[in-house]
């Protein structure tokens, strides 16, 4: 790597890994990694034998938001008519047309950067050189959302509203909580008309492609919302806690949700955290850190934001954290191993399973990059600056530092 990386250095090379990782992922074959993209298709399109007439939404059931749906069949038309078995085939196609939200989010990425002050080497060393990246990117389609989201967040940090708002309105239809993000840039805007600008572009475009298939099948569509309602805890803290289908985690969620983003709605108000780029990956960060399904794949989401912003203080803990969220993967539902004859099984879900624990301190880590580096920074920011805080809060805040520094 050169002492300046150009915007062509990091889309060569985020090619050469996305390569990598096609082959990684190639169904029954490749580096044996575990993928959505082939599970799903299998599970719900494939049956036994894909039909054109199963449409998603219209008399076919997918467990993805609308446009995601669309993509996986029209994967599958391309897969039925290639002169290859319809999975690979299906996968090929997938695989290809996936390369262009991808590369694109890697673009996007650095254009915001330049906005905002962040250099090509840290998309470079946050975004592309990552095992999310390499890993993580063909095990779901989340990279379809995430470049509707940066995109979005360029748009809205040149002024753009209207236009973001429907970006963030399609990141919402393709993977819903890819669109997180917004919810941060709403809190960022200081007048009533421009926050109804914003969210009205979002939800009208969210609302004009769900519409369609609400009137054509409802039930179909009302599905998808109780099939994600019904989902297990997967991927979060509260397995140290709760077992997986515990009903707590229908209170929890909304109630952390609404605390944590009720305490950034707060920041926003003050001089020190009206910044729309730090508002938008608090708010994220918050979301996930709250909700009981926090997958691996969802690192595609904050990569992103580790490149434009420092969260972590230092580039070794994004990197060992990024490590550990694609071994959950890696290790825990793929057969890496496969490659030179050996094979292993790994108890995914009991309370003791490695992969569990791997996840529950990989959602404390999230945790951390949130309370210790985003809204702790961000309150004493507010002390230093408008002095407002009471005495007490500052205490608190000094006697917490003290305490982690002594038990670290």
């Amino acid at each position: 790597m050169t002492a300046k990386t150009t915007r062509s250095d990091v889309l060569v090379l985020a090619f050469m890994v996305y390569a990598l990782g096609i082959w990684l992922h190639i169904p029954y074959g490749g580096g044996h990694i575990y993928s959505d993209i082939v599970t799903v298709f299998q599970g719900q399109l494939l049956q036994p034998n894909f039909s054109p007439a199963n449409i998603p939404y219209v008399n076919t059931f997918v467990e993805y938001p609308i446009l995601v749906s669309m993509f996986i069949y029209s994967m599958g038309l391309i897969g039925s008519i290639l002169p290859v078995p319809t999975v690979n085939g299906y996968y090929l196609a997938s695989a290809a047309f996936l390369a262009i939200p991808s590369l694109l989010l890697v673009d996007e990425t650095m254009k915001v950067g330049r906005l905002v002050g962040a250099s090509e080497r840290r998309v470079l060393q946050y975004v592309v050189l990552t095992p999310t990246f390499l890993f993580l990117l063909l095990v779901n389609w989340y990279m379809i959302g995430v470049y509707f989201t940066m995109l979005g967040l360029r748009m809205f940090l040149e002024g753009r509203h209207t236009f973001s708002g429907v970006l963030y309105g399609l990141s919402a239809a393709s993977n819903t909580v890819t669109a997180a993000p917004a919810i941060g840039l709403l809190f960022s805007l200081r007048s009533v008309k421009e926050a109804l600008i914003f969210a009205g572009s979002a939800g009208l475009t969210f609302l004009a492609i769900n519409a369609p298939f609400v009137i054509i099948n409802p039930k179909l569509w009302i599905s998808y919302w109780q099939f994600q309602s019904s989902w297990y805890i997967e991927g979060s803290w509260m397995l140290a806690f709760l077992s997986l289908w515990s009903p707590l985690r229908h209170i929890i969620f909304p109630a952390l949700a609404v605390t944590l983003l009720g305490a950034i709605l707060v920041l926003s108000r003050t001089k020190r955290a009206r910044d729309p780029l730090t508002l938008a990956w608090l708010s994220t960060f918050a979301l996930l850190f709250s909700s009981y399904v926090f997958t691996p794949q969802m690192n595609l989401i904050l990569l992103p934001f580790f490149a434009l912003v420092p969260i972590a203080k230092r580039y070794w803990e994004f990197l060992a954290f990024d490590i550990l969220t694609a071994a959950i993967i890696v290790v825990g539902f793929s057969q890496p191993l496969q490659v030179v004859g050996i094979t292993y099984s790994i108890d995914q879900f009991s309370y003791f399973s490695p992969v569990q624990w791997l996840a529950i301190i990989r959602s404390v880590w999230l945790g951390k990059f949130l309370l210790w580096d985003g809204l702790r920074k961000a309150i004493r920011g507010r002390i230093v600056r408008d002095g407002t805080l009471s005495a007490g809060i500052m205490k608190l805040d000094n006697w917490l530092r003290a305490w982690l520094f002594k038990h670290a």
